[in-house]
């Protein structure tokens, strides 16, 4: 459930439609569509995807869900009002919660004004992974960034780089590049799966025979580096801010 007077959540394109559906279900007949209504509307395989929507849009505080209560859905929010709440929240102050990677706590006043930019989903920092989402948008204080151009975000599951303050649950801000310097932390894509490591483009001690190759380095004692050739990585980002929620 949303808390009081906390930001809410961006919606993905599907679970906004979901949202608008039932939306238009209770203001038309009065009681909110069933399962199979929502299944049948939208295509899906099983009752699972139903479920799984309507959990999400419960979590984000869009949705009350009684327990063993049939057609019993209610709204707590409509699918326009994160807009309105996001044009709030951009001529108003916005409470400080976040830290930026490698600063301090940011000034009552730095949080004055904060910018959307496109939130695409989660990263690992261990093994590679990638779930995008689509028209789905995270608001950062606009002192952390000149612009939002080239910018997007992505949350990091996993702890490889828990050696440099980067931990489960925390928001990287990434600016779009396709190539990286020896050195950079990067988010690269490897099977098209994605990770956040420490780029090098150098040979493996063990395998020299084989030349350069890009280490993609994790920033935890428990871990190895991980070794490919350049054509199976491919450079999504440079890591630019960190985000942390308290």
């Amino acid at each position: 459930m949303k808390k009081l007077n906390s930001p809410l959540p961006s919606l993905s394109a599907k679970e906004k439609a979901v949202l608008q559906f039932i939306e238009t279900e209770l203001l038309s007949k009065g009681i909110s569509p069933s399962y199979q209504e929502i299944c049948d509307h939208f295509g899906f395989a099983s009752f699972n995807s139903v479920q799984n929507y309507l959990k999400q849009l419960s979590t984000k505080g869009y949705l009350l869900i009684p327990q063993n209560q049939k057609r019993a859905i209610q709204i707590l929010h409509s699918a326009g009002d994160f807009h309105k709440d996001l044009i709030e929240r951009l001529q108003v102050p916005a409470e400080p919660s976040r830290v930026p990677f490698g600063q301090s706590s940011p000034s009552y006043e730095d949080h004055s004004k904060v910018l959307p930019i496109p939130f695409l989903g989660r990263v690992a920092a261990g093994q590679p992974i990638e779930r995008i989402t689509e028209n789905e948008f995270i608001d950062i204080p606009r002192n952390l960034i000149k612009s939002a151009k080239d910018l997007f975000a992505l949350r990091v599951e996993g702890d490889s780089m828990i050696e440099e303050g980067i931990f489960d649950g925390d928001t990287l801000v990434i600016q779009s590049r396709k190539e990286a310097r020896d050195g950079d932390l990067v988010v690269a894509s490897v099977e098209e799966e994605a990770t956040v490591k420490r780029y090098f483009h150098k040979a493996n001690p063990a395998t020299p025979e084989l030349g350069k190759l890009i280490e993609l380095r994790p920033a935890n004692k428990r871990l190895t580096s991980m070794w490919y050739s350049a054509s199976q990585v491919e450079i999504k980002g440079l890591v630019r801010a960190l985000m942390r929620s308290y």
